[in-house]
């Protein structure tokens, strides 16, 4: 009952918001981007309820949630004291110290593990607002990640690369993306923090638009949840900033081609420095061995049900990583390929691979393939949205080695590749109907 009501309240706020924004031509999408998530929100709920009989991750998160809003009812003072205490900073004996037989124990293997448990308190947040139902709490999430992809949306449409339809397919109608970030999860949370981000980050840099500090709080406070729940998503998201403002400054200062050149030139060169003298830091040998531990973890422990894929890698040097690098990046672009996902759980991806690989074969084999890539090279979102897909699909396929793993760490890359791979359309759409008006003209002043 608490499902359908909130699923009857959320679609008034979304028919509400819409009506609202009726004068912006693109906002017809939002409520079909809220209900096509919610279509795979709740096909990914029935699923961890069905496949894993009450159990999983999503539904641990959740009840962690609900145990942490029990703790606040007898005592708020404990419930802020585990809200900001974290595990590193205490001893086993002081495992579930706030918790009781009236507020009920978490799942251990969610409560031992920060990074998951983060999510929990994300969730008893939220629980303050809403019921409590798992179903209905995943409703919310859809609200809530639906709103942050329309932010993502905004802020692409300023760049006027692509069609309002092109830029829907990518951000809002991707089944993968729907399916794995749209529920309680972590990559939920990701993907919200991912979309916030690049919106606040773009008011931030743009002249045009007026910002203030809230933008920067949102982008630290994304920062701050990236950090705490997968670290690699900062660099994941960090990293791109020098190539994408080296083609703002290149397309802004350099009118001639030696200009832009060397502008990406320099900019590049500054890049592989930032990446040698990164390896070499202590950050750098703590990721790569955390890497190491996950890879060599997920290839050899029996206990990890479900079909697995083999990069081959044995040295977990810097140097083996980059070997490894070209195995991996494939993965996270288009693994599993289609004959690798006859399962229900991975259909989807394998169907949505093969859709992929044609965008990418159509874009490769084209006469204009240098003009398109020409395109990608002066514009900094698409630029950003290269390198952001190229770095977390090395490190989805590089450290997941499980396909039910791969296909949630991966999911984000899958927009910001579609975006690469279909920004040509527009501008090509444009230049063959200027040239049949053209055309036309001509004919009509020969007559």
């Amino acid at each position: 009952m608490s499902t359908f009501l909130g699923l009857v309240i959320i679609s008034i706020i979304i028919y509400l918001r819409s009506r609202a924004n009726s004068e912006k031509d693109y906002y017809s999408y939002y409520s079909r981007a809220y209900y096509f998530k919610l279509f795979f929100v709740i096909a990914n709920a029935a699923f961890y309820i069905i496949t894993y009989g009450g159990g999983g991750d999503s539904i641990g998160f959740w009840d962690g949630g609900v145990k942490l809003n029990h703790v606040f009812w007898e005592s708020p003072t404990a419930y802020f004291r585990e809200l900001f205490d974290f595990r590193e900073t205490r001893d086993f004996w002081q495992y579930y110290q706030y918790f009781d037989t009236e507020s009920g124990y978490p799942d251990n293997r969610i409560y031992e593990e920060e990074s998951s448990f983060f999510i929990s308190k994300i969730v008893s947040l939220v629980g303050f607002f809403s019921f409590q139902g798992y179903m209905f709490m995943s409703v919310v999430f859809a609200y809530f990640t639906t709103n942050a992809s329309m932010k993502l949306f905004e802020t692409l449409r300023e760049y006027k690369l692509h069609s309002n339809g092109h830029l829907a397919l990518a951000v809002f109608f991707i089944p993968s993306l729907s399916f794995w970030c749209g529920g309680i999860s972590k990559d939920t949370v990701m993907w919200i923090a991912v979309c916030y981000f690049i919106y606040n980050l773009n008011k931030i840099m743009s002249p045009e638009i007026k910002h203030n500090i809230f933008n920067w709080l949102i982008i630290f406070i994304c920062l701050y949840v990236m950090y705490r729940v997968r670290s690699f998503m900062i660099a994941t998201t960090v990293a791109p900033l020098l190539y994408g403002y080296g083609a703002r400054i290149g397309k802004k200062y350099g009118a001639k081609s030696f200009q832009r050149n060397g502008v990406r030139l320099l900019f590049g060169a500054a890049g592989i420095v930032g990446i040698l003298v990164f390896v070499r830091t202590t950050v750098a040998d703590q990721f790569i061995q955390e890497a190491a531990v996950i890879h060599q973890d997920m290839t050899t422990n029996t206990s990890y049900k479900g079909a697995k894929y083999d990069l081959g890698v044995t040295d977990y040097s810097p140097a083996g990583m980059i070997k490894a690098f070209p195995a991996s990046v494939i993965a996270g672009f288009f693994r599993p390929f289609l004959w690798e996902s006859l399962s229900v759980s991975l259909i989807i991806d394998g169907i949505q691979s093969m859709v992929i690989i044609y965008y990418l074969l159509t874009f490769l084999f084209h006469s204009r393939f240098r003009e398109r890539l020409k395109r990608i090279q002066n514009e900094e979102i698409l630029i950003y949205s290269f390198f952001f897909a190229l770095i977390l699909a090395f490190f989805s396929g590089f450290t997941s080695i499980l396909f039910g793993v791969l296909v949630r760490f991966k999911a984000p890359v899958i927009p910001f590749l579609v975006l690469v791979l279909t920004a040509h359309i527009q501008s090509e759409k444009r230049e063959a109907e200027e040239a049949e008006l053209k055309a036309l003209a001509e004919r009509r002043g020969a007559v």
